[in-house]
């Protein structure tokens, strides 16, 4: 089985990737998550995971490595109208995770 380090928590350095072996759906437990705020907070995020990862050359080329990167986004909708009418609260305001 393999296993990855997380490049925004780099102490996080044996976790288990899990296939659904119906679904073929791929899953890493334990991974960061982050709640990406806007542009910039992305790159921010990206850039801290670029600058944690390690390549080193093989072997059989020089050009070549055997460190990958993964980046995993998920894109959560609001219908802020909606929100505003179940939870009685400014649709403005996020509540705090």
């Amino acid at each position: 089985m393999e296993t990855i380090q997380d490049l925004l928590a780099p102490e996080k350095n044996n976790i288990s990737i899990n296939e659904d072996a119906k679904t073929g759906e791929v899953s890493v437990p334990g991974a960061t998550v982050v709640n990406i705020q806007d542009l910039d907070h992305f790159l921010q995020v990206l850039q801290v995971g670029e600058t944690n990862r390690h390549a080193a050359n093989t072997k059989m080329n020089t050009e070549s490595s055997r460190s990958h990167a993964i980046l995993t986004v998920c894109f959560l909708r609001i219908f802020w109208s909606l929100w505003f009418l179940v939870h009685q609260q400014n649709p403005c305001v996020l509540p705090a995770d």
